[in-house]
């Protein structure tokens, strides 16, 4: 379970949603062609992070995911390693039937997400 491991901004997220939780490791660059055919490249940064998830989570979690990613930028800890990117919405945050009436918030969310570092 990741929920331990997940926190952004220090604040520890709920599980992602299983199978919804991807991280990838790309290098940030541009490739060029240059006059003799072969390829000329200016490496900005090796290894970049992203990482895409599904939470579910109460309305107070909602709000807090929400104001994440409204931010400019956002710290992600995962499993001990701290990133630093902008964390923003990936799709349509849906209500669950009926959730509403749940006690203690204004019901249960699922809310996809995307972080890409710096």
């Amino acid at each position: 379970m990741l929920g331990k491991y997940i926190k952004i901004n220090n604040q520890d997220m709920p599980n992602p949603v299983a199978g919804t939780f991807e991280m990838q490791y790309n290098p940030d660059e541009n490739v060029f062609t240059n006059e003799a055919g072969g390829q000329m490249s200016n490496v900005r940064r090796l290894n970049r992070v992203s990482w895409s998830a599904t939470f579910q989570c109460t309305s107070k979690t909602l709000d807090k995911i929400l104001a994440y990613c409204a931010a400019p930028q956002v710290s992600a800890t995962i499993h001990q390693t701290t990133y630093y990117g902008r964390l923003r919405l990936s799709g349509a945050v849906a209500l669950y039937e009926n959730s509403e009436y749940t006690a203690g918030t204004d019901g249960l969310w699922t809310v996809p997400v995307v972080f890409e570092g710096f």
